[in-house]
């Protein structure tokens, strides 16, 4: 494994501003950070893809779309998180991520959130990633193997881990993930990573794409540039 540098770092980030207290400032502070930096994608307010994307284009950034959140518990119905996909799609974002239907998963209606993967899977076109959100703070281990082979059997790309939101993303979320993805899988840390320590350990383990918000993703940038 390479040392892990700033430029390889920022280009691992997906950036986001999708905090309830936030404004249209933050929008425009993460397609400047975005640019500065080059982000893999940015996430923002759905009302704001076209902004995010008319600043973005040229650059070697996509814009992300979030799909069926239901504050966090992916409890959308299909239909609507298809809808939601498809329609980010026809805008111009370049990857989609979306919640699993955590409820189903806990209460062991494998079957449902499978076809519930599979069915916006359907609806991005191949070259496309599909990275799907399982917020493994408010899961079991068991549950958090069980809920990233259903995303490989899905046909998704990444497994992400979720918002923040309710709970962070710890460094044995990230083993527990990555074991269960077993290569099948590219694995998405997110949520309350903050320092560069957690960051590194997380990059050598073999993670491929860390979700933080414009300060903490700018704060590690500025921290691995001082070790160069």
């Amino acid at each position: 494994m390479k040392k892990l540098t700033a430029e390889t770092f920022a280009h691992m980030v997906d950036g986001a501003c999708i905090a309830a207290t936030m404004s249209f400032s933050s929008q425009r502070d993460l397609a400047e950070a975005a640019k500065k930096y080059g982000f893999a994608q940015v996430y923002g307010f759905a009302s704001y893809y076209d902004y995010l994307l008319k600043e973005l284009a040229g650059t070697s950034t996509g814009v992300g779309g979030g799909v069926g959140s239901s504050l966090g518990a992916g409890t959308e119905r299909t239909e609507v998180k298809v809808f939601e996909a498809k329609t980010y799609m026809d805008l111009g974002c370049d990857e989609i991520d979306m919640w699993m239907n955590i409820a189903a998963l806990k209460n062991s209606e494998f079957d449902y959130v499978l076809k519930d993967i599979q069915a916006v899977r359907a609806a991005v076109p191949a070259g496309h990633n599909l990275k799907v959100i399982i917020e493994p703070a408010t899961l079991t281990a068991e549950q958090i193997e069980t809920a990233v082979k259903l995303v490989a059997e899905g046909g998704a790309d990444f497994v992400k881990a979720g918002t923040g939101f309710v709970g962070p993303c710890t460094l044995e979320h990230a083993r527990l993930m990555l074991r269960a993805a077993d290569g099948k899988l590219k694995v998405k840390v997110s949520g309350g990573i903050r320092e560069l320590s957690v960051v590194k350990e997380m990059y050598d383990m073999g993670v491929d794409r860390f979700g933080m918000g414009v300060a903490s993703s700018e704060n590690i940038i500025r921290l691995l540039k001082e070790e160069e």
